[in-house]
């Protein structure tokens, strides 16, 4: 079955029309993603930053039995 030339027109152009929304979508998103999000997200904080962990029952920072409760704690909270 042979598809028409003005068929094929209009096919080829919706795909084209996709793509370019596609691709300039894209790009909007790419720019406010760098505008409202630049920086480097992995370094070091400045400041009063707060260590994340923070162990429980424990004066050691090497202590096993302390990693244990706060693996534990976040198992039964989910915290």
């Amino acid at each position: 079955m042979r598809i028409p030339v003005r068929r094929f027109m209009e096919i080829l152009r919706v795909f084209l029309l996709f793509v370019t929304c596609t691709l300039i979508s894209y790009g909007i998103i790419t720019l406010l993603t760098d505008k409202l999000w630049s920086g480097n997200h992995y370094k070091e904080p400045n400041g009063n930053a707060v260590k994340v962990v923070k162990l429980v029952n424990t004066s050691a920072p090497k202590d096993l039995d302390g990693y244990m409760a706060r693996l534990e704690l976040f198992y039964l909270t989910g915290e």
